[in-house]
């Protein structure tokens, strides 16, 4: 269910892209749209270099045993 959300920004950054690039830089809300990307771009960053070192963390090789840690 937390996957969800952060879904939903994924892909209204991709809106964002392609809408932008179909915007001319003399349109109004051009630099708006801009503003949106960057932020919604820099959200996503954050979220993942949030997860990435957790991820990695529980990651096993294969043929490496994990015991949890106390």
């Amino acid at each position: 269910l937390l996957y969800k959300p952060v879904d939903r920004v994924t892909r209204s950054t991709l809106v964002l892209h392609d809408l932008l690039k179909h915007t001319p830089v003399s349109h109004p809300d051009h630099s708006l749209l801009q503003d949106a990307l960057r932020i919604s771009q820099n959200f996503l960053s954050s979220i993942n270099e949030e997860i990435t070192p957790r991820r990695q963390s529980m990651t096993v090789k294969k043929g490496e045993v994990s015991l949890p840690a106390f």
